[in-house]
């Protein structure tokens, strides 16, 4: 129990009945007031704040992901793969593609069933449009041409067709050699 007050030096008098001592010149106490919280906030208050923190925990987010980033970027520098692999790996590539595009002879390579149905005379484009069987006792339009699967009904029409290559779906049909 003290006798003056440690904030102003006025002498204190006796304890309240709670034990406390209270000073009657500056209004210094021995026990600390708790005062009640705020109510939470509602409303309009709440939708910000809420806002607030789910944009600071996305720039977290962010900042976290771009570290990540950077390690993994620095951690690729760091290995130094040679450049020859890379060049090595575009020259591989390259290759494969000029061995795809066709060199031979057009008689001999593959055609999808619109690039066959031209070459016989037909327009993919006119719905109208009709081709006839090389022994003429036939015409069909695009539609039948493309629904044809018979090894002989492509080759009454002077073409050979690869079941395989239709499957896989790649042009699959060939022009047959003609026959004198």
């Amino acid at each position: 129990m003290l006798e003056t007050c440690p904030r102003c030096s006025a002498r204190l008098g006796k304890p309240l009945s709670s034990g406390r001592q209270v000073c009657s010149a500056c209004g210094w106490s021995t026990v600390v007031i708790e005062r009640s919280p705020p109510p939470p906030p509602t409303g309009l208050p709440l939708l910000l704040s809420q806002i607030g923190r789910l944009i600071k925990r996305f720039f977290q987010y962010l900042g976290m992901q771009l570290q990540l980033l950077w390690r993994s970027l620095t951690a690729r520098s760091q290995q130094q793969q040679p450049r020859r692999n890379l060049w090595e790996s575009l020259v591989t590539k390259l290759k494969h593609l000029e061995e795809k595009i066709p060199t031979g002879d057009p008689s001999k390579e593959w055609l999808t069933p619109e690039e066959a149905f031209r070459l016989l005379g037909g327009n993919p484009d006119n719905p109208n449009s009709k081709v006839s069987t090389l022994d003429g006792k036939r015409r069909i339009g695009l539609s039948a041409f493309r629904r044809l699967v018979n090894t002989a009904e492509y080759a009454d029409f002077g073409f050979q067709y690869s079941s395989d290559r239709h499957l896989k779906n790649l042009p699959y049909l060939r022009r047959l050699p003609r026959q004198p």
